[in-house]
């Protein structure tokens, strides 16, 4: 009963993390105008460094194998995301403006670590698994219903929409280890 309530209390921890990963509705809008290339680029940005972030706190304190593997791919494929997104923003002149999406994401990344610290062992494992699934749902979600339909330059639409690929198969892979994770 100890366990089930502190693994209860540790999802509420992490989900209140991870509600910034559902920061906007499905409008096209930030703020009652239409999202610019620059509020994309600061999305983009800021989720793209949040997954670096928590998969390089995973790779120091999970124990799964198939998690540490999923953490380092994060990291990699993260940062070779934001590098390309960095690169056609700085070519394209497109400055990232921070928005309250933007910071919220930043916010609930580090409140994401912080709770991911509070557990050990498989709790860990599960937990960080569970936030992939939640970040990276989100992120697809919005990609799908505001980012990509509010893309100015077909450049930046063609960007978001190959990320978009890499968003659905991190969702695949983190929902087949979460399942695959003892309880």
């Amino acid at each position: 009963m100890k366990k089930q309530l502190g693994l209860y209390m540790a999802m509420l921890l992490v989900l209140v993390g991870c509600s910034a990963y559902a920061p906007m509705s499905s409008s096209s809008t930030l703020g009652g105008a239409a999202w610019s290339d620059s509020d994309i680029a600061a999305i983009m940005t800021a989720a793209n460094q949040g997954e670096i972030d928590q998969a390089n706190a995973a790779l120091t304190r999970a124990t799964s194998m198939d998690v540490r593997n999923f953490a380092q791919m994060m990291v990699t494929d993260h940062t070779n995301a934001l590098n390309t997104a960095q690169s056609l923003f700085s070519s394209r002149n497109i400055t990232a403006t921070d928005n309250t999406t933007s910071t919220n994401l930043r916010n609930g990344s580090q409140q994401t670590i912080t709770a991911l610290n509070t557990y050990r062992r498989s709790s860990f494992d599960r937990t960080y698994m569970q936030a992939q699934v939640d970040a990276h749902q989100w992120l697809l979600n919005t990609l799908d219903s505001t980012l990509i339909p509010s893309a100015h330059l077909s450049a930046v639409r063609t960007l978001l929409q190959t990320q978009r690929g890499t968003v659905a198969s991190h969702l695949d892979r983190a929902r087949q280890i979460l399942q695959g994770l003892p309880q």
